[in-house]
């Protein structure tokens, strides 16, 4: 099959993903029917849910990468079976909750909105696939006992030259920043003083030493830990927002990356002296 077949392919299993989502949300009740967005609000989110997808499918055809397919697989399943199992979406009016005579109008959900909350962050979802297939793409090209992939990427041998190592790494923490300023932007991340572009050029540096840091490890020394690390955070990260939670996650993921870049500094020192050891041996 040519790429273009694969590329039409994994955009069909993506509009057909983001369909199902759709109806299903539309059959709980959810505003989401294309006359509730503007056009740039419809493209985002709809498309959204459909490169969600298509990411995924595509590594696994192109590249025959199963790791994204699957973690795909269990976020769909996971947000369709808290949609669908009870207690299942309740609307309530604000005036039920606070115990007011009239109703206001303004309606919460509960036990609810997985797919809404799936659908408007699924750029995040698809930074953490793509971080879940580069990990299982470099350890299938390590390990002899695991199936090489497919087709080899020419860009990405690992290890690395250093100048190639050093582009992959600004250039996927340049992907990581970018979604991650825009998922605090979303969630109103905000610090008093009036100092929000401060901020935010703080996070955005952040960002991208997070991810840049655990990717040159990964794709110039092989080291697998750190870059197994970020992706756990921002898989976690995401998925935290599925509850409704006052303390946001994200705030503290992007207001205290030096911690987790401290941890990702730790596991790869450890995963390193270990490798040392062993060569002595």
């Amino acid at each position: 099959m040519s790429s273009r077949h694969h590329l039409l392919s994994s955009l069909l299993v993506g509009a057909l993903h983001a369909g199902c989502l759709l109806l299903v949300a539309l059959e709980l009740g959810y505003s989401v029917g294309p006359s509730n967005y503007s056009i740039v609000g419809l493209s985002w989110r709809y498309g959204g849910l459909v490169v969600v997808a298509a990411v995924p499918v595509w590594l696994a055809l192109r590249y025959r990468l199963v790791a994204p397919l699957v973690a795909l697989a269990v976020t769909t399943g996971y947000v369709l079976g808290m949609e669908l199992t009870p207690p299942g979406p309740t609307f309530r009016d604000v005036a039920e909750l606070e115990r007011l005579a009239e109703p206001t109008g303004i309606i919460i959900v509960e036990n609810g909105l997985y797919i809404v909350r799936y659908m408007v962050n699924a750029s995040v979802w698809t930074i953490g696939f793509l971080f879940v297939g580069l990990l299982e793409y470099a350890i299938r090209t390590r390990w002899e006992r695991l199936p090489d992939v497919s087709r080899p990427i020419s860009w990405l041998s690992i290890p690395a030259p250093e100048r190639r190592a050093v582009g992959i790494a600004a250039i996927g923490g340049l992907l990581h920043a970018a979604v991650m300023v825009w998922f605090a932007y979303r969630l109103g991340v905000t610090i008093s003083g009036g100092v929000e572009v401060l901020l935010y050029l703080y996070g955005a540096v952040g960002m991208w030493l997070l991810a840049a840091v655990p990717l040159y490890l990964l794709v110039r020394h092989r080291l697998f830990a750190p870059a197994t690390l970020l992706t756990v955070f921002v898989l976690r990260d995401v998925q935290a927002e599925f509850a409704a939670n006052p303390d946001d996650p994200h705030a503290f993921y992007f207001g205290a990356w030096f911690i987790f870049l401290g941890l990702v500094l730790i596991v790869g020192g450890i995963e390193y002296g270990f490798r040392r050891i062993g060569d002595y041996r």
